[in-house]
C-alpha cells in the first residue's frame, strides 16, 4: 500500500512540474492528428418499371452489404377496430418466415452466414432489412425477396405474437414515463384520434390470418417500395443484380397515406393520474406542434434549443440546476413530416414539488416571449446544435437513409444544407418572434402522473383537474 501511494505521489509531482514548466495549459501543448475530412459519397438513383426505387452507395471499406426497404404503409391506414394490424403484421412477416423458407429454418440458415433479416411495421413506414456479408449477398438475396413477397403468417406465429402483445397491455401501466407519453397524446389530440390509438385486448380478437394476408398484399407492391444498397460492391454489378432480382415483384397500387387533419383550438386543461406506488411526480404539458415543412422550422428549432436542449438550456440552468426542483427535464418543439407535432416541456420531481416546478417552466416559457436571448446565449446554442448536426452525416449509410427519408416525406433532396445555412441565420429577434407567435403558455394543458396523496391539492391553482382513468380494459370473454 505505502508503495502505491509513492508512486501515485511521483506521478502528481511529475505532472505539477510539467505543468508548471507549461507557458499554458498542459493540454494546448499535445499535437493532435488532423481529422479526416468527411466526402459525401456518390449516390446512384434508378427506378424499375414496376415502380421500385434504387438508392446505391459504394463502401469498401468493411465486406458488408446492407440492404434496406422502405415501405409506404403504417398503422395509419388500419381501421380503429383493427388497431395494432400493421405491428403484429410486421411480427410475423419475418417470424413466421416463408413456405420455403419456415422461420426455424430461416433463423439458423442467416445464423450459419452470421446474416441478419428483419421486418417491421411502424405508423407512418414499414421496413425490411438484410445485413450480410458481401460474398454471401448474391446466394441470400433471393432469400430476402422470398420473404417479401411471400410470408408464409403460419397460425401458430400469430397466436405466440398475440401472447406477447397481451403481455404488454397487461404490463402498460407499469412504467410512469410511458403513461405519461401515452396519456398525453390522447389528450392533445383527442380520445378517440388515430394518432392516439393504443392496442387493447379488443383489437387482438378482431385481427385474423386473412387480415396480415391482406394487408401485405397491400404493401409489398412494386408502387410503395424504396430500396437502399450500401456495402461492398461494384456499382454496375450490383445495379444488374437487382434489377433482375426485384423485377419479380408486381407493381401494384401505390398506398393512399390517408393522415387524419388535427382540429386544435388550445384549450387549457389540467389532467392528472394518480399512480400509488410512485414518490414523485412526472409531468408533462404543453399543446399543439407544427410540421416539418413550416418556414420557420429552423428558427423553432434553435429556440427550443435554448428552451430545453441539454445541459445549458434555460430549463436545466434554472429548473434543475438553480431551484433544485428535477431530476430531469427536458422538452422538444414537434414537426411531424405528415401531422403536427407537440410542443412539450416535461420535468421529473419530488411529489411535494409538483406545483412549483411546473410554475417554474412556465415562467420560462413566458420569459422567452417577453425578453430577447442575449448575444452570448444565441451563439452558444446556435454552435451547440450545428455541431449536432454534424452527427447526423456519420456514414456513407447515413447520408443514403438520410437522402430516403427526404424523398419519403416529400422533403427536398437539399434539406439538411438548408437547414444548416437556415440555423446559422437566425437571430435573438427571431427567436424571440417564434416564441411569441407558436408557444401560448396562457393555453398549456397539463398532465401529471404522481401519487394522489402526496400530490394532493397542488394542481387545483392551475384550474378544474380532470382525473384520467387509466385501467386496462379486460379481454372479451369467450
Amino acid at each position: 500500500m505505502k508503495h502505491w501511494i509513492a508512486n501515485i505521489s511521483c506521478v502528481l509531482a511529475l505532472i505539477l512540474t510539467i505543468t508548471a514548466k507549461a507557458d499554458g495549459p498542459i493540454w494546448e501543448s499535445f499535437e493532435y492528428p488532423e481529422l479526416n475530412n468527411f466526402e459525401m459519397p456518390d449516390l446512384e438513383i434508378f427506378e424499375l418499371d414496376n415502380g421500385i426505387r434504387f438508392y446505391l452507395v459504394e463502401d469498401s471499406e468493411l465486406p458488408l452489404i446492407n440492404l434496406s426497404v422502405q415501405v409506404r404503409t403504417g398503422g395509419v391506414v388500419v381501421p380503429d377496430d383493427k388497431t395494432g394490424l400493421h405491428s403484429l403484421t410486421g411480427t410475423v412477416m419475418r417470424s413466421g418466415g416463408t413456405e420455403q423458407y419456415p422461420g426455424n429454418e430461416l433463423d439458423e440458415l442467416l445464423e450459419s452466414r452470421a446474416a441478419v433479416m428483419e421486418t417491421s411495421i411502424g405508423f407512418t413506414s414499414g421496413s425490411a432489412t438484410m445485413n450480410v456479408l458481401a460474398e454471401d449477398f448474391g446466394e441470400l438475396l433471393p432469400v430476402f425477396i422470398d420473404l417479401l413477397q411471400n410470408p408464409a403468417f403460419p397460425q401458430n406465429r400469430i397466436d405466440l405474437a398475440k401472447t406477447q402483445q397481451r403481455s404488454s397491455i397487461s404490463r402498460s401501466n407499469d412504467e410512469q414515463g410511458s403513461v405519461a407519453s401515452r396519456e398525453f397524446q390522447r389528450v392533445i389530440y383527442g380520445e378517440d384520434s388515430r394518432y392516439a390509438r393504443r392496442i387493447e385486448y379488443e383489437h387482438l380478437e378482431n385481427i385474423t390470418r386473412e387480415d396480415m394476408l391482406d394487408f401485405h398484399a397491400r404493401s409489398f407492391v412494386g408502387e410503395n417500395l424504396a430500396i437502399g444498397v450500401v456495402g461492398d460492391f461494384e456499382m454496375e454489378e450490383m445495379k444488374s443484380l437487382l434489377e433482375e432480382a426485384f423485377s419479380v415483384i408486381e407493381r401494384g397500387e401505390a398506398m393512399e397515406m390517408d393522415f387524419p387533419a388535427v382540429e386544435y383550438e388550445f384549450p387549457r386543461s389540467v389532467n392528472f393520474v394518480d399512480k400509488s406506488d410512485v414518490n414523485q411526480s412526472y409531468v408533462l404539458l404543453g399543446h399543439i406542434g407544427g410540421t416539418r415543412d413550416n418556414p420557420d422550422y429552423a428558427k423553432l428549432q434553435v429556440m427550443n434549443r435554448v428552451l430545453s436542449g441539454g445541459f445549458s438550456s434555460r430549463l436545466m440552468q434554472v429548473v434543475r440546476s438553480e431551484m433544485g426542483l428535477a431530476y430531469a427535464v427536458f422538452g422538444s418543439y414537434g414537426s411531424g413530416n405528415w401531422f403536427p407535432g407537440t410542443f412539450t416541456a416535461g420535468v421529473m420531481t419530488q411529489s411535494d414539488t409538483t406545483a412549483e416546478a411546473i410554475e417554474a417552466i412556465i415562467e420560462q416559457i413566458e420569459r422567452l416571449q417577453e425578453e430577447p436571448v442575449s448575444e452570448e446565449e444565441l451563439e452558444l446554442t446556435r454552435d451547440q446544435f450545428l455541431n449536432s448536426l454534424v452527427f447526423q452525416y456519420t456514414s456513407r449509410g447515413a447520408v443514403l437513409r438520410e437522402r430516403m427519408n427526404n424523398d419519403y416525406a416529400g422533403l427536398p433532396p437539399d434539406t439538411f444544407e438548408r437547414l444548416v445555412e437556415e440555423v446559422r441565420e437566425v437571430s435573438a429577434a427571431d427567436v424571440q418572434e417564434v416564441a411569441r407567435r407558436y408557444l401560448r403558455p396562457d393555453a398549456l394543458q397539463i398532465l401529471v402522473v404522481g401519487n394522489g396523496e402526496e400530490v394532493a391539492g397542488q394542481l387545483q391553482r392551475f384550474g378544474d383537474v380532470n382525473e384520467i382513468d387509466i385501467s386496462i380494459p379486460p379481454a372479451p370473454e369467450g
